[in-house]
């Protein structure tokens, strides 16, 4: 398993409160692709998340605590889960004061080595910590209620890539022609047809070798828009699939629809914009 990429702490300043939290559990929206291709990733993606919580230690005597009512900041409700995502939460009450308990409890976790203090919540993030496995998060938060018991609020969250569809794979060999239509920003639209069979191999080795964009990932990230928007029709030798690409304005990933059907979208390396670019003989900066 790869070294943690960042530790983030928080400052919390928690207050003493004698209510206790929900019980443990966890949740599993469906994933983005057919049941049997994602359930294998779905449930090594759980398996992470408890194997994270399980590394706490908390101190001898905790106990797991089932009462309705929460103390702050246990209290604020939490967002729905993307798809594609599990989570896995586990809430104790232990005898023992923040000052105490910090070093035993976190020295197996994630968080083992981060600047961490009595009265913080930590939280740490781990990208690719496995194969098939997008990200994984890991917190802890301490809650004094009463001067010689806290409450331990842990939780852990993974996300697994997407599979790519066999339908996803684009055979040149299948296609007679490419239509690319280009846009560029206040511009009209400049189309091409392409027909030779290095120029159609050219583009769907770029598609062929994409990777998946979990769309839990690229929908929370911003952009800013590029100068030039493509779509790539595939037309059929025969009576094969058809194929539409779409590389938007933004520079994240780009989508992949085959017979009307969408595929798992794939990051955008810019490779199949320069491609696209240079037949059409559209000549902007590098990624436009």
């Amino acid at each position: 398993m790869r070294a943690w990429l960042a530790v983030a702490t928080a400052a919390v300043l928690l207050t003493g409160c004698g209510a206790a939290a929900a019980p443990s559990s966890h949740e599993s929206p469906p994933g983005t692709v057919p049941a049997a291709q994602a359930q294998p990733l779905r449930d090594r993606a759980l398996s992470l998340a408890w194997h994270l919580v399980g590394e706490l230690r908390p101190p001898p005597g905790t106990r797991p605590v089932h009462l309705q009512k929460l103390p702050p900041p246990l209290n604020q409700p939490q967002p729905p889960l993307p798809t594609g995502w599990v989570r896995v939460t586990e809430t104790l009450q232990a005898p023992a004061q923040p000052e105490s308990a910090w070093t035993a409890l976190l020295t197996r976790t994630p968080l083992k080595g981060g600047p961490l203090a009595p009265g913080e919540s930590g939280v740490a993030v781990l990208p690719a910590p496995e194969t098939g496995i997008d990200v994984a998060e890991f917190g802890v938060t301490l809650v004094p209620l009463s001067s010689r018991t806290i409450l331990i609020a842990v939780h852990a969250q993974t996300a697994w890539l997407p599979t790519r569809t066999a339908a996803e794979h684009l055979n040149s060999a299948g296609f007679r022609s490419v239509t690319i239509s280009a846009q560029p920003w206040r511009s009209g639209v400049t189309t091409r047809t392409f027909t030779a069979s290095a120029d159609i191999a050219r583009l769907t080795s770029i598609i062929n070798a994409g990777v998946p964009a979990p769309p839990s990932v690229v929908g929370g990230m911003s952009c800013a828009p590029l100068a030039t928007v493509y779509t790539l029709r595939f037309t059929p030798a025969a009576a094969g699939p058809s194929a539409v690409v779409m590389l938007g304005a933004c520079p994240q990933s780009y989508s992949v629809t085959v017979n009307g059907k969408q595929q798992p979208a794939l990051w955008d390396n810019g490779k199949l914009r320069t491609a696209a670019g240079q037949l059409v003989e559209i000549r902007y900066p590098l990624g436009a």
